[in-house]
């Protein structure tokens, strides 16, 4: 799972990365529509793998305190 955090973060990341470089054009050029439109779809794309990075932390944590219950009660 941590590999699987990894990745959607670093994918995240340079959506992010992208999102921004667009956003400073088109802060130059409001009445662009096509970058707002674009810059939306990387927002939702970025809502998307921030909330998969939260449900695999959540799971990670929920697993880790079952796990040292096990190792604990032997």
């Amino acid at each position: 799972m941590i590999a699987g955090a990894g990745v959607s973060k670093k994918k995240r990341d340079d959506l992010k990365a992208k999102r921004n470089a667009l956003f400073e054009t088109y802060t130059r050029d409001p009445q662009n529509f096509h970058l707002a439109r674009e810059i939306k779809a990387i927002d939702d794309e970025i809502a998307e793998f921030t909330q998969q990075v939260e449900q695999e932390r959540r799971a990670e944590r929920a697993a880790s305190p079952a796990t040292k219950l096990a190792t604990t009660s032997k």
